[in-house]
């Protein structure tokens, strides 16, 4: 019998959906080739990382939090030159770790957290096992220039949009390949009426909005809820707080004037949207996308500086939703699609429109392809060293 190929796919939980999109890739390929492959989810940070780099996942909602400095250092370092330079400093303090993750046994790699792309590939040319490697960008549009080795052997991106981000970044042209972002399989299968979910989640058939704050519950998401509930609207609401147990409390204790279902963190987000008729949500990728699949209209309620304002961008481009960060902004907005059901229509199908719900299956296609090939190397002078070569590949 053949060994099924092992992948490991790299993740931490330090926001983007990175944990949200490996597991559906891992998904993805054992529905496309079932007992040939053995996708493994593997956290770098939390089994072999440094302290603090660690527990970056415990840090990164207050980091993100931080707008103005979380926007101002992820620009800064949105540069191939500078963020070559940002390695190179962070490379004596992540050395070991990066060997002890090149070292795991594995036929390929399957990368989906950018703070790994650069010392794993360094890892490997220093301990001579050069294996497959698959970039995969867990970010919609934006593509920061710490995904973007050069000499990965494919570059997976989202959107056109995010194509040219990467080849702003230096990636060559021939190894970027666009595929969708990853969401879980169960968006493929069409939406159940609305009338049946709404039955399933015990709650009335009349206008139904989903509020969301990702999954760690961001946002102003409680006084949205307080906002809609004394607004006069005659809507249900779907809140899901994620992983924030703080702000489920704090749902569940308040006796509300509309009807309210509060959730934690659920993997039954299908049957949400199937639900609703409007999401409003920070603008998260994996949640954007998952939208898209149920043709949701969005209203963003915000997003973090600088790593995802461009979705909103996106989003609005599109025409498939707005921005409106204030929850009085956000009332007035449902107010305004209540009483234009054409308008509220015309949204719901430019999300749709954008939905690539087997983005999961042709991620997998192409990361199996790169396992089961010979990987495409950047190759340079014999002997040159790698931190060499890419300072003259970039022209630093």
């Amino acid at each position: 019998m053949t060994k099924p190929l092992r992948l490991l796919l790299y993740y931490a939980d330090t926001g983007g959906g990175h944990r949200a999109t490996a597991q559906a890739l891992a998904e993805g390929l054992k529905h496309r080739y079932g007992n040939a492959v053995d996708p493994i989810l593997f956290d770098g940070l939390r089994k072999y990382a440094p302290y603090p780099v660690s527990h970056l996942d415990d840090m990164y909602p207050w980091m993100s939090g931080m707008s103005k400095t979380w926007g101002r250092g992820w620009t800064q370092l949105n540069d191939p030159r500078v963020a070559m330079r940002f390695m190179k400093l962070w490379w004596p303090y992540v050395r070991t770790a990066a060997m002890r993750m090149a070292k795991e046994p594995c036929d390929a790699i399957i990368n989906v957290q950018p703070l790994y792309t650069f010392p794993v590939l360094w890892a490997m040319e220093r301990t001579g096992i050069r294996k497959p490697f698959v970039t995969m960008v867990s970010d919609l549009i934006v593509v920061h220039a710490l995904w973007c080795d050069p000499t990965t052997d494919r570059f997976l991106v989202p959107t056109e949009v995010s194509r040219q981000h990467a080849l702003d970044n230096r990636i060559p042209e021939e190894k970027i390949q666009v595929v969708g972002l990853p969401i879980r399989l169960t968006f493929m299968l069409p939406p159940q009426p609305k009338a049946i979910a709404r039955r399933q989640l015990g709650l009335d058939d009349k206008f139904t909005i989903l509020l969301m704050g990702g999954g760690q519950g961001l946002g102003r998401v409680y006084e949205t809820a307080e906002a809609i509930g004394r607004s006069g609207l005659n809507v249900q609401l779907i809140v899901v707080a994620g992983r924030n147990k703080k702000l489920k409390e704090q749902l569940d204790a308040t006796h509300w004037p509309i009807t309210l279902k509060a959730y934690g963190f659920i993997q039954e987000i299908p049957t949400l949207m199937d639900a609703a008729d409007v999401l409003i949500t920070k603008a998260g990728p994996t949640t954007i996308c998952e939208a898209f699949t149920r043709s949701l209209p969005i209203i963003l309620s915000g997003y973090i500086p600088s790593q995802e304002n461009e979705n909103a961008d996106y989003v609005i481009d599109q025409q498939a939703g707005i921005l409106a960060e204030e929850p009085e902004l956000i009332v007035a907005t449902v107010r305004e699609w209540l009483h234009n059901p054409d308008r509220l229509a015309q949204l719901s199908r430019n999300s749709g429109q954008l939905a690539r719900p087997r983005a999961a299956i042709d991620a997998a296609e192409a990361a199996y392809e790169v396992a089961t090939s010979r990987p495409i190397v950047y190759r340079a002078p014999q002997g040159e060293p790698l931190l060499a070569r890419l300072d003259r590949f970039l022209g630093t």
